[in-house]
């Protein structure tokens, strides 16, 4: 499927966004070989970009989804929900994997905790935001529209941090 409203991306982005798409669709539908392709490429992108702009959209999803505030018995159930969905396609889902993802997006990552490898990271992100996209109070943006909008804030943030 194109997204074309992407097509302006640089190509690391864009590779970033098609993928996490691809991910995502496939997670929803439970299409494991699509899942496996697609987080495979994935996982061969630049880590630490993937898990800067998979981390932005998991949080904002959140954000949108839980504006009110999230409490832990919220968090407690998505994992739950997500674990459910995702079972009987894909059970090498890791619920430890799951808490690291959303840990991360949200800041709370503590340094001690062991550290999942990318191919984790690429592979859990995408079944967490298919999760958060499924929820009854349906998020106010398309995926695409979600990507792009961390890819800008990431844009920001490294312009603000340059000497």
């Amino acid at each position: 499927m194109p997204h074309d409203e992407l097509a302006d991306l640089p190509a690391p982005a864009r590779t970033i966004a098609r993928t996490s798409i691809e991910a995502v669709e496939a997670a929803r539908a439970g299409d494991a070989e699509a899942f496996d392709a697609a987080t495979t490429e994935l996982a061969a992108c630049e880590p630490e970009q993937v898990r800067l702009v998979l981390g932005v959209v998991v949080r904002d999803l959140l954000e949108h989804l839980h504006p009110d505030g999230l409490a832990a018995d919220d968090l407690q159930e998505l994992i739950r929900s997500c674990v459910r969905r995702v079972f009987a396609w894909y059970p090498k889902v890791d619920v430890n994997a799951l808490v690291i993802v959303i840990t991360g997006a949200l800041g709370m990552q503590d340094e001690e905790e062991p550290r999942y490898s990318p191919a984790d990271v690429a592979r859990h992100a995408p079944l967490f935001i298919a999760e958060l996209l499924s929820q009854p109070r349906s998020a106010p943006l398309t995926l695409p529209q979600y990507l792009r909008a961390a890819l800008e804030q990431i844009r920001t943030a490294e312009l603000h941090e340059m000497p």
